[in-house]
């Protein structure tokens, strides 16, 4: 069987997931880029609370070598996109976390792919609940997607408050992140 350990770290980096693990996860990723494969690969994992914990561990990678996830981008970002807009409340806030902090660190990467995930993001800013649309506007501001305009307009009247895991974005008028997102925009 010693032949495997030269495949996949997955199953190891979701082993030390569920023994609640994740420095050790996250040491692991940022040594070795199996781990760190194997950790983007249980962001398909079926289990949500392995892949809110995957999101997790991957800010944490982020935020002690960042260089390897810039390498990464091409498949992370669209995925934590995506995954933002899920129905699980642990997957989609550390997806939302993990998807702005790679669009502000890795601003130039993460605009190159805005065409990929600008269909995601009209689309939360359409028909997604009122924290998920708050999300996309950000994220269309940021990433400068124009496409965006007509539907981040309709918004910068409405006053329910939004709850983001951002600092200064909790109880804030989902209407002033419209006129926010638009200036960015014009």
């Amino acid at each position: 069987m010693g032949f495997l350990s030269f495949g996949s770290k997955k199953d190891k980096i979701k082993k030390l997931i569920e023994q609640e693990r994740f420095d050790e996860a996250a040491s692991l990723a940022i040594k070795d880029k199996k781990a760190l494969s194997g950790l983007i690969e249980l962001l398909d994992e079926a289990s949500p609370g392995i892949r809110g914990d995957a999101l997790l561990i991957l800010g944490m990678v982020a935020e002690q070598r960042g260089d390897l996830l810039e390498a990464k981008m091409e498949t992370i970002f669209p995925k934590t996109i995506k995954l933002a807009a899920e129905g699980n409340p642990y997957v989609r806030e550390n997806a939302m976390v993990l998807s702005y902090e790679l669009a502000r660190r890795f601003h130039s990467a993460a605009v190159s792919m805005k065409d990929t995930v600008k269909g995601d993001l009209i689309k939360a800013i359409q028909t997604g609940d009122k924290n998920l649309k708050a999300f996309a506007l950000l994220m269309a501001a940021e990433l400068g997607i124009s496409e965006a305009r007509p539907y981040v307009e309709e918004l910068t009247g409405v006053e329910d408050k939004v709850i983001l895991p951002f600092e200064g974005k909790k109880w804030v008028p989902l209407g002033e992140i419209a006129r926010e997102a638009l200036e960015k925009l014009d």
